[in-house]
């Protein structure tokens, strides 16, 4: 087997952002999203500093390429607030599993997108090991949210104009993750990994800080401030999500196909199938756990 820097980095990141979705999932259900992905993001933003500063003796880099800078930026504000936005919204209105399923769109249209952007060509091998990859994280979402009362709505179940709107946004949220990633790759180029991130989520924060400006709820992140049972819990999850898990994801893009990063770094909901029944107590079903084996097996094949 031929494990890629790029490709176990790719697969790091899904691994930490399994942590982080469970340490935010218990600040969520306390503080609400908006104070959540604000605050996480500004974590990730003062530790990066903080990395900076004992890697490089300054906690911000200087006479950065600009294009550079402004690819990573678009790359935030894409990935992180449109992306949350749309996902957000497709739950509303498809339940958080259909969403997640047309989230996996984002594989194919990176895949495609890179192979015209960047002449990424993948081998057969990596192909088929990206499709059951696919299959399998599609088949544990779509299961998962059934079992839970969270997808098993449709056009049977919601008026057609609701389920329309919530293909919509589900679909954008995929074009968004998508074009995110093609931005980071082409941004992060000439940057070493730690201030590739930092731009990108710093952004990110920024972005975050002025939606919730916008909608009138930045009340909400200043209360999660002073909640001293949410405020750890996402300042550790944060080290897992913005800080380990972004980092080793540009880290990824910067030595491997976009395509496959992409698929790698989109195996949370399998990877989180043990801690939900050995930890949190949940019923895993069959479906599930054939969905977590058809990914493990498209792993074997992209790392074969």
């Amino acid at each position: 087997m031929t494990v890629n820097i790029g490709e176990a980095a790719a697969l790091g990141t899904a691994l930490s952002w399994t942590l982080a979705a469970l340490l935010m999932e218990n600040a969520v259900s306390k503080v609400g999203v908006m104070a959540v992905n604000t605050l996480k993001v500004g974590f990730g933003s003062l530790y990066l500093a903080l990395l900076a500063l004992l890697l490089n003796g300054a906690p911000f880099a200087s006479g950065l390429p600009p294009a550079s800078v402004l690819f990573l930026t678009l790359s935030g504000l894409i990935g992180f607030v449109a992306g949350d936005y749309f996902l957000l919204h497709a739950y509303v209105f498809l339940g958080s599993a259909l969403a997640m399923l047309l989230m996996s769109a984002s594989v194919p249209l990176t895949a495609l997108a890179a192979y015209f952007i960047f002449g990424e060509e993948l081998g057969s091998w990596a192909l088929a090991g990206m499709s059951l990859c696919v299959a399998g994280i599609s088949l544990t979402v779509w299961r998962g949210g059934k079992k839970r009362g969270g997808s098993g709505k449709g056009p049977g179940a919601v008026s057609p104009g609701v389920y329309v709107k919530g293909v919509v946004f589900g679909l954008l949220s995929a074009l968004t993750t998508a074009v995110a990633t093609l931005f980071t790759k082409a941004g992060a180029a000439s940057l070493d990994s730690v201030t590739a991130t930092q731009i990108r989520i710093g952004s990110a924060f920024i972005g975050f800080l002025l939606f919730a400006l916008a909608t009138g709820k930045l009340p909400e992140v200043h209360s999660a401030l002073k909640d001293r049972k949410a405020l750890p819990t996402i300042a550790l999850g944060a080290v897992f999500g913005p800080f380990v898990g972004v980092g080793l994801l540009l880290f990824a893009i910067q030595h491997a196909p976009a395509g496959i990063v992409s698929t790698l770094s989109s195996l949370s909901p399998v990877f989180l199938l043990p801690p939900t029944a050995l930890i949190l107590k949940r019923r895993v079903t069959l479906a599930e756990t054939s969905g977590a084996l058809l990914a493990m097996a498209g792993l074997a094949l992209i790392f074969r």
